[in-house]
């Protein structure tokens, strides 16, 4: 065999994102499980970066790599796919691309299936590199698979490459091939640069552990460098919705979105079936006659989208209210500051801001109850800009409400009486409308405790 063993002279090696035990040192980046929520139904997820150089020693690009915590580096029967998922999943709609590459290239590994599922086209393809790993072999349908890539714009990278018989329609594919170049002598490394030479590919020596190895793969041929020398993984970590708030953040956006039609709302309340029988219930109840719903389209037309808007704003939040005493507590909280900022909004005349009034209640604790920056969650919101400019800058034209339901709370009365005549009430009228909150919020929890 003319280039590096595929994963050593003598035997197979499993493929690093499924070792089963804890890397050395000079090992490539390892994975592990995936993260645990925590007892609110949040969890914190991670993706791990380690940078690209070029023969310049400058950043090239950087290549993500699944994590499962700030400290663990090995894996625990987690399988490849899983963490291919997790990883786009976290690059693209956790913590984003562009805070994890700073606008550089990221290498995105991927497995057989996501390859042939055409899972690449999520990113766009001057953003990313198409990492495909070394257990993926050269059949037909990944060679289709990796023309149609490469037709569509992706720059395509083989990891841990070997020049084995059959790989040479991928070799002609790839523009980028990884070797790693770990304990290699320059004679084996200067085979594979010659070897290689001809397909006009570039290079990329990885685990790259001193600038003694680094000048010899430079000598030879390869132009980009990844290893210890340079960094070892820096693990990004995010607070992200649970799948479930994630679900219900999608419907909130699609009901104000005026564009979505029905069937697309009816298709993603069918993907959570425990909002579809909410759902069932709700159209079943008696405020909307007791009748026989057994339809999820006719429970969509039933309800209406304005009232299913603020139907899932209260599950949202509500849907931490079991988990703890605490959680309960905010969550009260957050259905009296609805309750109130609605009803002082129908007491001054401004119905047409009722609904938005009791979103700017209801989400001004969401912060707390979810145990993330408000600026994080309200990104996520397509919600009108002065309900977030409510929330996050204390401006625009619900910001006077807010104050007046903040300073009530927290029983501020100097607070509340100026609060109060700014939007043309007294502090009596606020205290009635405070208590008449409290009992409509306290309705809907008893049933929590």
């Amino acid at each position: 065999m003319s280039l590096f063993s595929r994963f050593s002279s003598s035997a197979p090696k499993a493929p690093a994102a499924l070792a089963a035990a804890p890397a050395p040192a000079s090992a490539p980046t390892a994975v592990a499980t995936a993260p645990a929520a925590d007892p609110a139904g949040i969890h914190d997820v991670f993706v791990a970066r380690q940078p690209i150089f070029d023969e310049r020693d400058r950043l090239f690009a950087y290549e993500l790599l699944y994590r499962s915590g700030t400290t663990q580096n090995f894996a625990n029967g987690v399988s490849a796919d899983q963490m291919c998922t997790d990883t786009v999943i976290h690059a693209l709609l956790s913590i984003g691309l562009s805070p994890l590459t700073g606008g550089t290239l990221a290498f995105v590994n991927m497995t057989r299936d996501f390859l042939l599922s055409g899972q690449y086209q999520l990113f766009e393809p001057k953003s990313v590199v198409i990492e495909l790993l070394e257990s993926v072999e050269p059949e037909p349908e990944v060679i289709a698979a990796c023309t149609e890539l490469r037709r569509r714009g992706y720059t395509l990278a083989l990891d841990d490459f070997v020049n084995a018989p059959g790989y040479e329609p991928l070799i002609r594919l790839a523009q980028i091939i990884k070797l790693d170049v770990l304990n290699k002598s320059e004679a084996e490394v200067k085979r594979a640069a010659d070897d290689l030479r001809k397909y006009g590919v570039r290079l990329l020596a990885e685990r790259v552990e001193t600038a003694e190895v680094r000048d010899m793969c430079r000598r030879h041929g390869y132009t980009l460098f990844q290893g210890y020398y340079y960094s070892r993984p820096q693990i990004v970590s995010h607070r992200e919705l649970s799948v479930e708030h994630s679900t219900m953040v999608r419907l909130l956006n699609l009901l104000e979105d005026q564009k979505a039609g029905d069937a697309e709302i009816e298709n993603a309340f069918k993907g959570d079936p425990s909002l579809s029988y909410k759902l069932l219930r709700i159209a079943n109840s008696a405020a909307f006659g007791g009748r026989d719903v057994t339809s999820i389209g006719f429970a969509l037309r039933m309800v209406g989208r304005a009232v299913l808007h603020r139907w899932l704003t209260v599950l949202l939040v509500s849907s931490v209210a079991s988990n703890s005493g605490i959680g309960h507590e905010l969550v009260l909280a957050a259905l009296v500051r609805a309750r109130l900022a609605e009803l002082v909004g129908e007491r001054t005349g401004r119905r047409s801001q009722m609904g938005p009034l009791f979103l700017v209640g209801l989400f001004s604790l969401l912060d707390a109850l979810l145990r993330m920056p408000m600026q994080g969650i309200l990104e996520r919101m397509a919600i009108a800009q002065d309900v977030k400019d409510a929330l996050l800058t204390r401006s625009g034209p619900y910001a006077g409400t807010l104050a007046l339901v903040e300073a009530q709370e927290r029983g501020d009365w100097s607070a509340v009486v100026d609060a109060a005549e700014s939007v043309a009430l007294t502090p009596a009228q606020v205290s009635g409308l405070y208590t008449e909150a409290l009992a409509w919020a306290g309705e809907r929890t008893s049933s929590w405790r």
